[in-house]
C-alpha cells in the first residue's frame, strides 16, 4: 500500500514540475530598473583636437560564442531591432547616407521566402499542381550578424582615442525559391545622431533593454553598456579606402578567401598598433 502512495507521489511531483519548467518566466527583476535608463553622451570633441580618424565597418557574427548574449532567446537583439520597426521606435534607413527610409510596412516584407513545389493532384494523379509555400520572416533565427560603421578617433588635446558607432545593420541570408543569394542588410538604423540621443537612434532603444548576464542575473545591464564597453567580438571588413572598396572586393583579395581573412586581421592589427603608438610618442 505504501509502495503505491510513494509511487503517486512521485508522478505527481513530476507534473508538478513539469509544469513549472514550462512556464515562461519574466526576466531577472533588475531588469525593471533600467526602464527609464538614458545613454551616456559621448564627450565633446572639437574638430580642430582630432589628430586621427578612420572609418571602419565590422561585422559582429551572433553564432559566435561571445555575442550569443545577444541572442538570448527572451530578449534577443534581432527580435528588439524588428519590433522596433513594427511599432515605429526605428527608422530603417536605405543605405550607410541616411539620407531615404524604407516605410515599416516595406521592412516587413523582406526575407519572405516564396517556394514553388509540384505535387500530384488529388483528382489526377499522373498530373502535377503547383503549390505556393511561403515562409514568414524569423528574425530569431534569420538574422545572423549585425554589421557595424563605426569612426575612430584620435584627441590630440585629451590624449585619448574614441570609437563611435554611427549605424548598425542586421544582416539576413537572402533566399528566393529556396536559394540562398547571400547575405542581405534588412536596413540600416542611425546609431546616434550627433551625440543628441535623438528618440529613434538605436542608442536611446538599447539603453532601455537588459542583456542577459552569463555570471550574475543581479547584475544586468543594457545592451548600450554592452557596445560602449566593447564586450562583444568581431571583425574587420572594410577600413575607408580611395576606392571605397571592401577588403574582399580589392582585386589582390577578390579570389583569395584566406588571404583576405587575413588582411581583416592585420587592419585591426594597425588599429590598435596605432593607438598604442599614438601614447608611446
Amino acid at each position: 500500500m505504501n509502495s503505491k502512495k510513494n509511487f503517486f507521489i512521485i508522478i505527481l511531483v513530476l507534473c508538478n514540475w513539469k509544469l513549472i519548467a514550462q512556464q515562461n518566466f519574466p526576466l531577472s527583476e533588475f531588469c525593471k530598473t533600467i526602464d527609464n535608463n538614458m545613454p551616456v553622451p559621448w564627450p565633446i570633441m572639437r574638430e580642430g583636437d582630432v589628430e586621427f580618424s578612420k572609418r571602419v565597418v565590422r561585422i559582429i557574427d551572433l553564432r559566435e560564442k561571445k555575442n550569443q548574449v545577444l541572442m538570448y532567446p527572451r530578449n534577443a537583439l534581432p527580435v528588439l531591432f524588428y519590433d522596433a520597426i513594427k511599432s515605429k521606435k526605428l527608422v530603417p534607413y536605405k543605405n550607410d547616407s541616411l539620407t531615404s527610409i524604407y516605410t515599416p510596412e516595406k521592412v516587413l516584407t523582406f526575407g519572405v521566402d516564396t517556394q514553388f513545389i509540384e505535387n500530384p493532384d488529388p483528382q489526377n494523379p499522373e498530373e502535377t499542381i503547383l503549390d505556393t509555400v511561403v515562409t514568414a520572416f524569423d528574425p530569431l533565427t534569420r538574422i545572423y550578424k549585425l554589421r557595424i560603421v563605426e569612426d575612430w578617433y584620435y584627441d590630440k588635446k585629451h590624449s585619448t582615442y574614441a570609437i563611435k558607432i554611427l549605424m548598425v545593420a542586421p544582416v539576413y541570408k537572402l533566399k528566393m525559391a529556396g536559394i540562398d543569394l547571400g547575405d542581405q542588410d534588412l536596413c540600416v538604423f542611425r546609431y546616434n545622431y550627433n551625440n543628441t540621443l535623438k528618440t529613434k537612434d538605436v542608442r536611446n532603444l538599447l539603453a532601455k533593454k537588459c542583456i542577459f548576464n552569463r555570471q550574475n542575473d543581479a547584475a544586468m545591464m543594457s545592451f548600450d553598456a554592452f557596445f560602449e564597453g566593447r564586450y562583444f567580438s568581431s571583425y574587420v571588413v572594410k577600413v575607408s579606402n580611395q576606392r571605397d572598396f571592401y577588403i574582399k572586393e580589392q582585386a589582390e583579395y577578390k579570389d583569395n578567401g584566406m588571404d583576405a581573412i587575413l588582411e581583416n586581421d592585420n587592419q585591426q592589427e594597425q588599429l590598435m598598433k596605432r593607438e598604442h603608438d599614438q601614447y608611446e610618442n
